[in-house]
């Protein structure tokens, strides 16, 4: 994929993620409230996914965030904030851990229609 291609699905996901997180949680910036998340019954899924994340475990990561799928909010943020992490991620980064930025798209595009959250599928 070339790079403004890369470059594009990077933006989509942060600009999904921010306006998930505006009309859900009435913030623009929902990782100040990670804090709330941690002490939610989300908790300890947040340190599992986050030790396996920054162990460069992405597959097992999402694997285990969708396990654990629920359609609460704090499950939600979650959510958000996982795939956020990972769009910060470089290519080569993401591509170290058999992962590609069109499954970070896809995976928050998967969860939040689960979520009850659909949008179009972008061709």
């Amino acid at each position: 994929m070339i790079q403004q291609e890369q470059d594009w699905l990077m933006r989509q996901v942060q600009m999904l993620v921010q306006f998930v997180a505006r009309i859900l949680f009435g913030v623009d910036n929902f990782l100040d409230k990670m804090d709330e998340v941690q002490a939610s019954e989300m908790g300890e899924l947040y340190v599992h996914v986050n030790k396996l994340l920054l162990g460069g475990n992405i597959c097992d990561a999402e694997d285990s965030l969708y396990e654990s799928f629920n359609e609460s909010k704090d499950y939600l943020r979650l959510a958000l904030w996982f795939y956020s992490e990972l769009n910060k991620m470089t290519d080569e980064n993401l591509g170290s851990s058999d992962f590609s930025r069109e499954e970070v798209y896809d995976g928050l595009r998967d969860i939040l229609s689960r979520g009850g959250i659909p949008f179009p599928t972008i061709v």
